[in-house]
């Protein structure tokens, strides 16, 4: 009776990929609006009946879509490969794929915490970047946009190092990033 009443759908969101012990709010509630598909993309608003350029103003391209700024723009591209390379790590290339991938990024907890809080910042970030184009005709080059990442995420890292290193002394997390950076 249960099954005929509430058949299989789709699977729900998981919200512990978006919402974990360390996040940065502003990074987390962005990639909960991404992961929901609701940030107005220019796919979105021309759908909407929107009179705005298609084209997506990080690299001038192709169509300004989720997918397309999330990582298939060779803008955001080059800042998420960056991280990834130094962390030596494989996400999937979808969007969808990542969310799940993120459950499980790596096999030691330092890892995984730094792999989610770098990629919450480059949504954050990309997502930044792309409004400051648009609404105040400001242009950062990919690298400015690495370093900043760097610094927010080493400063979120550093109160959470503290935290830790109160039980355990012989790994920190900032010991753990400043092996990739």
């Amino acid at each position: 009776t249960w099954e005929a009443l509430h058949p299989q759908g789709e699977p729900v969101f998981r919200h512990r990929q978006v919402l974990f012990h360390g996040r940065i709010p502003k990074h987390a509630f962005i990639t909960w609006v991404i992961a929901r598909n609701r940030l107005g993309t220019r796919d979105r608003m021309r759908s909407w009946e929107l009179q705005v350029p298609p084209t997506c103003i990080l690299c001038n391209t192709a169509a300004e879509t989720r997918k397309h700024l999330f990582f298939d723009c060779s803008y955001s591209s080059e800042v998420w490969v960056f991280f990834c390379s130094r962390l030596s790590i494989n996400p999937p290339v979808l969007f969808e794929d990542g969310l799940r991938w993120l459950r499980n990024p790596s096999p030691e907890e330092f890892v995984k915490l730094i792999v989610k809080l770098v990629y919450q910042a480059a949504l954050y970030s990309i997502w930044k970047e792309r409004n400051a184009r648009i609404h105040n005709q400001i242009s950062r080059p990919a690298q400015a946009v690495i370093l900043e990442m760097k610094q927010t995420v080493q400063a979120r890292l550093d109160p959470l190092s503290r935290a830790h290193n109160s039980r355990r002394t012989d790994i920190t997390l900032l010991g753990t990033w400043f092996s990739f950076f």
